[in-house]
């Protein structure tokens, strides 16, 4: 008998992550006009603040890991949402630059234990035998979030002042720590406080698969950055919000078939599909002269991110056992988060110095590929050998 996926539960976490994601992705996109026109930041400094966040978040997540699995997952996951709206409210009193970054760093350490909690809370209520189809559809609604997200915060800000942007932000968090107050939890037990070592920090057979993540997620955090930069500068495309519209789509098509796909054992077929078709996507973008170009690459780069990311959470997971399951997730976005740093920075530098932003994603087609063969030599075979049976 298969079990159920669609419970209430289920639904209540779907639903209190969209909102999550929501508030985060509506204010992202329009940070770095945010900083560029009350601080006057050059593209250098912009990428530089955006990414401080990373910085507080690597700093904590591995220990994000180690409480969710310490403590009550539910409790951390409340306490960690309540601060991650309120955070918001310093971005709004922040009157210099310095203020600014340590609100957004301050943002950096809610998140790190608001995404770990969340799926963690979520792989309690998902059936073992479904875990690739349920981790797809949660992360999907991530997916979503991070669609409509930009494409509201671009709306509002083309057409309102920024305050509005910050006020829609907090009523959408307030909504979702609602929602996440509803959730009810399994009961597990706990085991005996453990000695404190590495592993309970980060999922050390995991980390040759965390380097690949960490590729993808480079590719991923230039693009967030300079997506909208990209369209509105260069091809002179005003409704950019559509673009990440159109990526969401294509993740969302992928959450149909992808998850089946892995619980059913063809982890090595879709992974190598979807860094394919990720520097593929990544390629055509950074050529893109047209509108047809720049929106239909987008549906290519959300189909392979449909197919991957979740795919190698769930990869990881596999790898620990059930009291291991918040390290894993900590491990997870650990390499994630890095990398989505790590293509901030680095992106920020690089637009300086391009002839064109196009360029930036040319070398995500580029470093996509290169984590396509890292799969095939690598991970694949780390997988194959280290991964736990799924409980």
């Amino acid at each position: 008998m298969i079990e159920k996926l669609w419970t209430a539960n289920f639904l209540k976490a779907c639903l209190a992550n969209f909102l999550m994601g929501f508030a985060f992705y509506l204010i992202g996109t329009t940070m770095p006009f945010y900083i560029g026109e009350k601080y006057g930041a050059t593209e250098a400094e912009t990428g530089l603040v955006l990414a401080s966040y990373i910085i507080a978040t690597l700093l904590v997540r591995p220990f994000s890991g180690y409480i969710v699995d310490a403590f009550s997952r539910k409790k951390v996951y409340l306490i960690a949402y309540f601060f991650f709206v309120f955070v918001y409210f310093g971005y709004m009193w922040a009157s210099t630059m310095t203020l600014f970054i340590i609100a957004r760093m301050m943002h950096g350490v809610t998140w790190s234990v608001i995404t770990t909690s969340s799926s963690t809370v979520a792989i309690d209520i998902i059936p073992a035998k479904r875990r690739g189809e349920g981790l797809g559809f949660f992360g999907l609604t991530t997916t979503i979030a991070m669609s409509v997200g930009p494409f509201i915060g671009l709306y509002l800000y083309e057409n309102f002042e920024f305050k509005y942007n910050f006020y829609s932000t907090i009523v959408v968090g307030i909504l979702g720590f609602i929602t996440a107050l509803t959730i009810k939890l399994p009961k597990r037990e706990f085991k005996p406080k453990q000695v404190l070592s590495l592993d309970r920090f980060i999922l050390k057979p995991a980390l040759p698969i965390g380097i690949n993540v960490l590729f993808i997620a480079i590719s991923f955090g230039m693009l967030f950055t300079y997506a909208a930069k990209f369209g509105l500068n260069e091809l002179k495309i005003s409704s950019t919000g559509f673009f990440f519209l159109f990526m969401a789509i294509g993740m969302a098509v992928s959450r149909f078939f992808a998850g089946k796909l892995l619980d059913k054992g063809y982890v090595n077929y879709l992974m190598l599909t979807s860094l394919f078709i990720i520097g593929l996507g990544y390629t055509a973008f950074g050529l893109a002269t047209s509108e047809l170009l720049y929106f239909g690459s987008a549906l290519f780069i959300g189909l392979g991110y449909g197919m991957a990311s979740p795919s190698f959470q769930t990869m990881i997971i596999n790898m620990g056992t059930n009291d291991q399951r918040g390290t894993a997730n900590s491990t997870f976005f650990s390499f994630y988060d890095l990398g989505i740093g790590i293509g901030m920075v680095i992106s920020g530098f690089l637009a300086t110095v391009l002839p064109a932003i196009g360029n930036l994603f040319v070398l995500c087609g580029v470093l996509s590929f290169v984590a396509l063969f890292y799969y095939y030599f690598v991970t694949a075979k780390v997988y194959a050998r280290k991964k736990l049976a799924v409980m």
